[in-house]
């Protein structure tokens, strides 16, 4: 069994023991997703995670063995900063570039044709984090993996990025109800992104952030609270 199939399960079946038990405890709306619900989203998450790895991969691979051939000219000083302070610019800038490609997959007729498939849901659980078109994946995947491509993290840099983000991405779309208090002020929560899958037409294209509601806030896509 290859090193990504291995990853992959673990990685769902971690998120399922944490949020199936969260979900049933503490559920925001009553009901359960049909088991056709479950394959789909299972299905996508694996074809997504393998069309991210030859794709995606392959090009960000590229663009960060050129970067490190021009980092010298193009980034001066990049490789001078700490391992932890790249980590940070790298999320920090990923995060940035994740919301713009969100914002703009619901602008672009094209790209919302793909992104569409994660909206389907009239209400999302934990699993629907996973139903995306597998080249809606990989825009999205490629987009916000380029800070760290170009910027030259290191593979442990990248996948505890990475995985920070995908376990985020996970939460943000728990079926629960509770509340973060004054936390929300500054973090994403499944309440805050409840809203940008909402049917209602004053909530459309609202909420895009991943992580940080600030960004909302500071390009005027924040819903009113």
């Amino acid at each position: 069994m290859g090193p990504l199939l291995l990853g992959t399960i673990l990685f769902l079946v971690l998120m399922a023991g944490l949020f199936v038990p969260l979900e049933g405890w503490f559920p925001h709306r009553a009901g359960r997703m049909t088991t056709r619900a479950v394959l789909v989203c299972v299905a996508l998450l694996f074809v997504d995670v393998f069309a991210m790895e030859l794709v995606g991969g392959a090009l960000l691979d590229n663009l960060a063995a050129f970067a490190s051939r021009a980092r010298a000219s193009l980034f001066t000083g990049v490789g001078e900063l700490t391992p932890w302070l790249r980590g940070l610019l790298v999320f920090l800038l990923a995060e940035l570039l994740g919301y713009w490609i969100h914002r703009l997959m619901h602008r672009v007729p094209w790209l919302w044709r793909l992104h569409a498939v994660h909206h389907a849901p009239t209400h999302v659980t934990w699993l629907e984090a996973w139903r995306q078109h597998p080249v809606d994946f990989v825009i999205h995947g490629v987009v916000v993996g380029l800070p760290g491509a170009l910027l030259g993290a290191s593979l442990s840099e990248f996948t505890a990025i990475v995985l920070l983000r995908k376990t985020y991405t996970t939460f943000l779309h728990a079926n629960v109800s509770w509340r973060l208090a004054w936390l929300e002020t500054f973090f994403a929560t499944p309440a805050f992104h409840r809203v940008h899958h909402s049917q209602d037409p004053r909530e459309h294209d609202r909420n895009f952030a991943g992580m940080f509601p600030a960004l909302d806030t500071i390009f005027g896509t924040r819903a009113p609270r």
